[in-house]
């Protein structure tokens, strides 16, 4: 028998799932998830891990609670770790506690990692604090859900106290019956309301007002589920305090294709933007078929090293370690690179670049080397290009001519697997051509902004079709996101 852990994804933001919840997703046999849940979480699990989903959208259910309860056992049966992954926290209105009860009744071994509510992100998103000293002395959060077309079955006199903050999840088609209720009970009718939609996430969106009018306001602002209506004083801080929605890319949507890291998406997610990450392609480092000697014998009579991605940085003193050798091998080169993240990779080893391609491309690079460096001194100079496997440029057809040359492939760029999701999106950023051609053609609409790096990049989504393509003015991360703030 194996072993299943609920686990709480958090309301959205996918920075706010747990250490400890990361580490069971990416350890997992199996996983099965509900709706609402950010699919860059399922992009952390292993290759070869099962994931199934059995959400349940309001009124509509892809499979029934004791059908994935059953689900669960039998997984646990057949795989040695089941994440059941739920939004939120698993016990927090999400009947995790239903689950663990009927998979430890069966003798199966559950445990629990708790999430972020969105009883209190969801607010804090907004800017609503659930307790504020001299407004909420504490809160009551309960559900506002209900069998279709039935009322709710809430004691609203429960809600009574105005120093205490009310939070009712799930209750988007019952805000005009809360409204009513609370008023009924005793609140005041300017007691200040709002309703959080898709809180945390780019589609977050806010509607504020008081117990009298919020339902008119809600149905005319026209929001989605899933909702959260938070009575109390505390809402009127939300104007203050909504750092979220203020973000410079708040609201904004991104496909993000990416190789080896998610770095940029990171970037643009803490900016407020929405982004899915897909990996499409993943480095691997290739070994130098040479003696520790006969590498040595290279390096010390080599002139310039030249490289063109921060994976050749790397892989080159990887390979260096491998040989027990280290970058004094190397002392008497001089370093040429292209871009600002293959001279930073390069000077996180010590080294500082000798010279930084004014433009932003291997070819560029290969003939700025040609003309201001190699020229006058010919035949005299060695020159050694650490690549991949199959590089963009051939640098050789420029710099053969001028020096002798010598082309070392130490990393490849292995495509992946991956699946694209069909979305409004606001912009598709490209980091590198290889990217663009596993993209692309799997893509029915390029007259969004698509955003580039380089030439590598736009050259190549020229040749798919792209209408409205944006270049950095330098191969940077956030050169590419300053264009985003702009447009």
């Amino acid at each position: 028998m194996g072993k299943v852990v609920l686990v709480g994804a958090g309301p959205g933001d996918i920075g706010l799932l747990t250490i400890k919840g990361k580490e069971c997703v990416e350890k997992a046999d199996c996983i099965v998830y509900d709706r609402l849940l950010s699919p860059e979480l399922l992009a952390m699990a292993k290759p070869g891990c099962e994931c199934i989903y059995v959400g349940k959208e309001n009124h509509k259910h892809v499979m029934k609670q004791d059908d994935i309860n059953e689900l669960l056992y039998r997984k646990a049966e057949e795989c040695a770790l089941t994440v059941r992954l739920k939004g939120g926290d698993p016990y927090v209105f999400g009947r995790g506690g239903e689950e663990a009860i009927y998979l430890q009744e069966r003798g199966i071994e559950v445990d629990e990692v708790p999430g972020v509510s969105s009883s209190v992100a969801a607010l804090a998103s907004a800017g609503i604090p659930i307790t504020h000293r001299g407004m909420a002395k504490g809160f009551h959060v309960i559900t506002a859900h209900s069998r279709k077309d039935e009322p709710t079955n809430i004691d609203y006199t429960l809600f009574g106290d105005s120093e205490e903050t009310g939070v009712f999840l799930m209750g988007l088609s019952h805000v005009e019956e809360v409204a009513k209720g609370l008023m009924d009970a005793g609140r005041d009718k300017d007691t200040p309301v709002a309703v959080v939609s898709h809180g945390t996430t780019a589609q977050q969106r806010t509607v504020r007002g008081t117990l009298a009018d919020i339902a008119d306001k809600v149905e005319k602002a026209g929001v989605t589920s899933p909702a959260i209506i938070v009575v109390g004083t505390v809402v009127s801080l939300s104007e203050q305090l909504n750092f979220h929605e203020k973000a410079p890319l708040f609201g904004k949507r991104y496909l993000v294709p990416y190789v080896g890291d998610h770095a940029l998406a990171k970037q643009l997610s803490e900016k407020g933007a929405e982004v899915t990450a897909v990996p499409v392609g993943q480095i691997e480092q290739l070994r130098w078929n040479a003696s520790s000697e006969e590498v040595r014998a290279i390096l010390e009579g080599t002139d310039w090293l030249v490289f063109t991605s921060k994976h050749g940085v790397h892989a080159f003193v990887h390979c260096l370690t491998e040989k027990y050798l280290d970058i004094r091998s190397a002392a008497g080169a001089k370093f040429a690179v292209v871009g600002t993240k293959t001279r930073e990779a390069l000077f996180s080893y010590g080294i500082r670049a000798d010279y930084v391609a004014k433009g932003q491309s291997g070819e560029s690079l290969a003939r700025e080397l040609h003309d201001t460096i190699l020229r006058e001194d010919s035949k005299s100079i060695r020159c050694v290009y650490i690549s991949a496997e199959q590089p963009a440029f051939d640098m050789g057809e420029v710099l053969s001519s001028v020096c002798d040359y010598r082309q070392i492939a130490l990393y490849k760029n292995r495509e992946l697997s991956f699946t694209i999701r069909v979305e409004n999106y606001d912009g598709i950023f490209f980091t590198s051509a290889s990217a663009v051609r596993r993209v692309c053609p799997r893509l029915s609409d390029l007259s969004v902004p698509v955003y580039s790096i380089g030439p590598s990049c736009t050259k190549a989504l020229q040749q798919y079709g792209a209408t409205h393509i944006v270049q950095s003015e330098t191969p940077s991360y956030e050169a590419m996101i300053e264009l985003a703030e702009k447009a």
